[in-house]
């Protein structure tokens, strides 16, 4: 009775085994099969990319056709002071030559004038054009057409303690209200001007009007 219990339990162990065997062994092959599958497909896929584009040979092309996707005066929608065409240095500096352009104000029309003329400058040859900073003046001129972009700095436009363009921050700001003939000496000949001020006009921190 027990040899033959013991011998139940090895056949049953053996054919546990011979199960356990014949799994690991369709497995391993499906696996073998699928990463040769993988292979085969990675080395296709390499084959066709090399032969249809190398990222390491060829140059940029401009693409004229995708981009833009509208242009502004053909949008319904668009509004005509909106619809601004691509900006172009020689054409403004043509409309400028002969002429004084002169931003008067704080650091925001600082900031509008030093965009204006790097967009103006980089079509300039260095040999004409020049800029000069004097005190409360930054000047730039392109000397091939006569034309003149500068920025005044006077945050509040008439005369204050805030005049210098390095040294303007109080706790009281002291203007001197019709005083404004100072400063406009300095633009009488512009011919075309850009102010900017409110900012300089509130009420912190204090103020005394004169």
């Amino acid at each position: 009775m027990a040899k033959t219990l013991i011998l139940r339990c090895s056949v049953n162990s053996l054919i546990t085994l011979l199960f356990a065997f014949v799994f690991v062994a369709v497995y391993w092959a499906g696996e073998r099969r699928l990463r040769v599958f993988e292979d085969e497909d990675h080395e296709t896929m390499q084959r066709n990319s090399s032969a249809k584009c190398n990222l390491f040979s060829g140059k940029w092309v401009f693409d004229n056709k995708s981009y833009p996707l509208y242009k502004e005066k053909e949008c319904t929608f668009m509004s005509d002071e909106f619809a601004c065409e691509k900006f172009n240095a020689t054409a403004l500096l043509e409309k400028l030559r002969g002429k004084r352009m002169v931003f008067v104000g704080d650091s925001l029309n600082r900031n509008q004038w030093v965009s204006l003329v790097c967009m103006v400058e980089s079509a300039i040859p260095a040999a004409l054009k020049s800029k000069q900073l004097n005190g409360s003046f930054f000047k730039f001129k392109a000397i091939e057409y006569n034309a003149s972009i500068d920025f005044y700095w006077s945050p509040m436009l008439v005369e204050s303690n805030s005049d210098d363009p390095v040294t303007h921050r109080w706790p009281e700001r002291v203007v001197r209200i019709s005083e404004i003939a100072k400063h406009a000496r300095q633009w009488t000949n512009a011919d075309i001007l850009v102010f900017n001020s409110y900012l300089w006009w509130r009420r912190r921190p204090k103020m005394k009007l004169l």
